[in-house]
């Protein structure tokens, strides 16, 4: 396991985009570059690129794992949750009872977040994330509701305008 790094570097930004445009001519030097990302959330988000255009459902699946291990070196329940929207949102599209275990424990994670508002917005990227399955969104809307009831404000009404378009 990575040390986490919680600053982000110009080269952590970069690699994303490097990935992201290596992807149409050479997907094994855009895995390479990803998993040499030292910054766990732009490694996540670049995995997750990379999973998306892989036409394996099995190899896709193993990135998106890959991806989320990469979010868990996160050491704020927000920005895990935050960054591991990405690879869930491919997931549930790809193995439902994958991505319901990992909504469970997104669920659990958030629900350690000291700070409403920042707990509302993790769920927000949750919910979006499962958003096109109707199975996981039950899972989600209760603590979503929940938090809603406990948060006010304009962030909490742009949150919930977000989520409700």
């Amino acid at each position: 396991m990575r040390p986490s790094h919680s600053e982000v570097k110009p080269e952590d930004v970069q690699g994303r985009a490097a990935v992201a445009k290596l992807l149409s001519s050479d997907r094994d030097e855009a895995l390479r570059r990803a998993r040499a990302i030292r910054h766990p959330w732009y490694r996540c988000q670049s995995l997750t690129y990379v999973a998306e255009a892989e036409k394996s459902r099995h190899t896709a699946i193993r990135l998106l794992q890959e991806a989320l291990d990469a979010a868990r070196e996160q050491t704020e329940a927000n920005r895990i949750v935050s960054v591991a929207s990405w690879p869930l949102r491919h997931l549930a599209k790809l193995d439902a009872a994958a991505a319901r275990g990992i909504t469970v424990e997104l669920l659990r994670t958030i629900s350690t977040e000291p700070h409403g508002l920042r707990r509302l917005d993790g769920l927000s990227r949750i919910l979006w994330a499962v958003a096109e399955s109707a199975d996981l969104r039950h899972l989600v809307q209760p603590a979503f509701a929940h938090a809603v009831s406990e948060s006010v404000g304009w962030r909490t009404e742009r949150t919930v305008a977000f989520i409700a378009t």
